[in-house]
């Protein structure tokens, strides 16, 4: 089960949620703070492997691929 990144837009708090695609699908994520389900995902980073060894690349403050800013329609 992969990790996910969010952020409350209610609170402001982030965190993190070990969840399947279908938990994501379904909307049945929220806020561990304050429960709220007005949350966005943050993309940190991702890793990749080449067969004989494993990187991880973080993007932290960089934009997405198909624009200059860090939140888009497209960055998710």
């Amino acid at each position: 089960m992969p990790n996910y990144d969010f952020e409350c837009q209610d609170c402001h708090e982030t965190f993190e949620v070990r969840a399947t695609i279908k938990e994501m699908e379904e909307g049945k994520i929220s806020c561990v703070k304050c429960k709220s389900k007005n949350i966005k995902r943050i993309f940190n980073g991702f890793g990749f492997s080449t067969g004989k060894s494993s990187s991880l690349t973080s993007s932290s403050s960089s934009s997405c691929s198909s624009c200059s800013s860090r939140s888009c329609s497209t960055c998710g």
